[in-house]
């Protein structure tokens, strides 16, 4: 029979207190009781652990080093217990984070450090890729949470809407003929040059195809490996890009590109929490996904221009 946590506690509390009554009566049990367990022991190990002296319990070299490995072993089980509370409340453990290319890099950094200020001794590791390798991540457990952008239509997971994206049109702060413009339609763009990462980005997908929907067939003359690279080659003047908010916001913010409104489109796409169905998250994992569902993502608000002042009036001397 295997030994118990249960006996090498009783044993260790008898080895500090070297009586069975005083240990029968702190861990509320009966000495024979006491004795039992450590006579179990005894003949688990097949070797003497107590002397009986004077009828107290003395012990045998055995019995000291068990009593000292006992230790050892019930203050590992204890500082478990411990490590496993944490856990099990959401202070300390693992998170293994997937996320797409727009959030990966312009959103998550500030949730992430919010998420941190309010759980410190979370550790997180991010993940990013493209939609179809994330979802391979989280089938083979690599991961524990995704945040994706556009249809996720596999079956094997749960998908919850956290934050919504807006995706705009932007052109050269100047020297293009849009640059003043604060509005225009869809048809308008038929023509122009278009500045996109490669055909598969969720982003390029959503643009051609809602512009699609109006009739309008752009042709992307330039592709640019990354949206950053795309937003730089928009401000250098070598055409125009739809391109989230959240990508654009400084550079608008700035002064070094314009937002123009398509009138007739709309560009907005929903953030998501995807994780594999039937699995159950560890709690560091879950708390994160309730986190998220609390948390505001940065919106495109369009802002009216700000005519210039006038300079004020020369008073007469």
């Amino acid at each position: 029979m295997a030994i118990t946590l249960t006996q090498l506690h009783t044993f260790r509390r008898l080895s500090e207190l070297g009586n069975f009554t005083r240990t029968a009566e702190e861990l509320k049990l009966t000495q024979p009781a006491v004795a039992l367990q450590v006579r179990s022991l005894q003949e688990h190990f097949a070797v003497p652990l107590v002397d009986i002296v004077k009828r107290r319990p003395v012990l045998t070299d055995a019995g000291r080093f068990l009593a000292q490995r006992a230790k050892s072993v019930l203050d590992d089980v204890a500082t478990l217990e411990r490590e496993m509370q944490e856990f099990t409340n959401a202070r300390t453990g693992r998170l293994h984070l997937g996320a797409t290319l727009t959030i990966g890099n312009y959103a998550l950094a500030p949730l992430l450090a919010a998420f941190k200020g309010q759980h410190p001794q979370a550790n997180v590791n991010v993940h990013i890729a493209n939609a179809v390798r994330l979802a391979a991540h989280l089938k083979a457990g690599r991961i524990a949470v995704a945040l994706a952008i556009g249809q996720i239509e596999d079956p094997d997971f749960d998908v919850i809407p956290f934050a919504e994206d807006h995706l705009v049109l932007v052109v050269p702060a100047v020297g293009h003929k849009l640059s003043k413009r604060r509005t225009v339609r869809a048809a308008e763009l038929e023509n122009e040059v278009f500045v996109a990462r490669e055909a598969g980005s969720a982003t390029r997908i959503i643009a051609e195809r809602e512009l699609a929907a109006k009739g309008v067939h752009i042709e992307t003359q330039m592709v640019v490996p990354s949206l950053e690279g795309v937003s730089r080659a928009v401000e250098a003047g070598l055409g125009i890009a739809i391109l989230s908010w959240l990508v654009v916001e400084r550079a608008v913010n700035e002064g070094r590109l314009n937002v123009v409104e398509i009138r007739d489109l709309d560009l907005r796409r929903t953030f998501k929490i995807v994780s594999l169905r039937d699995r159950t998250m560890s709690p560091m994992a879950a708390e994160f996904v309730r986190f998220l569902q609390g948390s505001a993502v940065p919106e495109y608000r369009r802002q009216a221009r700000v005519a210039p002042a006038l300079p004020a009036p020369e008073r007469a001397s």
